[in-house]
């Protein structure tokens, strides 16, 4: 039997659905998050509306104030001040395509809040260094950094920290080379 290529595209989505879905169901990750500013309570909270839509919902003490629609399946949220300039940032994991890479794969997007608190693109990155596994933001001697899992192309993992720089992420260390699965997730949890 001959598999087209659209066919094998859609076969892989359905596995990579499939694995997101059991991944979300063993693991409890946040999805919600509060902060205050000024006399305001500020809310973000990732909204699963289907397998592969999702929606940002920003909401002003309770009140819906702003949306952003993911059209993709989302494996991984955080939330901080990535550019230490005082003012949070939404981190979101999605699984997409792009233009430069038809390829589905995990691509990290983050979202800055206006002075009018609406949700905005600052960053809607296409690839790290190598293919993104995981991520989390860290906050190392009062300076944030994002700090991620990827896989090397020899099938072992390895850890990267980066940090905000103007217009994108820089790359600023390895933490740890062509290490197993298990303990990239522990070296990204500690």
């Amino acid at each position: 039997m001959v598999i087209n290529v659209r066919m094998k595209k859609t076969l892989l989505y359905i596995l990579i659905l499939f694995f997101l879905f059991i991944q979300q169901s063993c693991i409890n990750k946040k999805n919600k998050y509060s902060y205050q500013n000024k006399d305001k309570t500020i809310t973000i909270e990732l909204v699963q509306l289907s397998d592969t839509n999702h929606t940002l919902r920003l909401s002003v003490n309770d009140s819906l104030h702003s949306e952003w629609k993911l059209d993709y399946p989302v494996f991984h949220m955080d939330f901080g001040d990535i550019d230490n300039n005082e003012s949070p940032e939404i981190l979101v994991g999605v699984i997409k395509t792009t233009r430069f890479d038809p390829h589905l794969n995990k691509r990290l997007f983050i979202f800055k809040i206006t002075e009018n608190l609406y949700i905005r693109p600052k960053w809607l990155g296409s690839r790290l260094g190598q293919p993104l596994e995981d991520f989390k933001l860290i906050i190392e001697n009062g300076l944030s950094f994002i700090k991620t899992i990827e896989k090397e192309k020899d099938g072992t993992y390895l850890v990267c920290k980066y940090k905000w720089r103007g217009f994108g992420l820089e790359f600023v260390e390895y933490v740890a080379r062509n290490i197993s699965q298990k303990k990239a997730e522990s070296l990204l949890n500690n």
